[in-house]
């Protein structure tokens, strides 16, 4: 199973970029976008992969994500 470190913001999944790269190298719309689009994609599979538990997981963590961005933007 993916370990998550809230230290790292990194998912040890074979080689998947931190977000913070990820935020770095789309900017702050894109990476709101790129968060969005996960957020959509775990949760219409939810039923259709068979790991659930693993998707709703997933699915907490990008909705965190977004609310802190957008939290960041607001703040600015």
């Amino acid at each position: 199973m993916e370990e998550y470190d809230p230290n790292s913001r990194y998912y040890d999944a074979g080689g998947i970029e931190t977000l913070e790269i990820i935020k770095a190298k789309l900017g702050p719309h894109a990476f709101k976008a790129y968060l969005l689009g996960n957020i959509i994609k775990y949760s219409c599979r939810l039923k259709w992969k068979g790991e659930a538990l693993r998707d709703a997981e997933k699915l907490s963590w990008y909705s965190m994500w977004l609310h802190e961005s957008m939290k960041e933007e607001e703040e600015r």
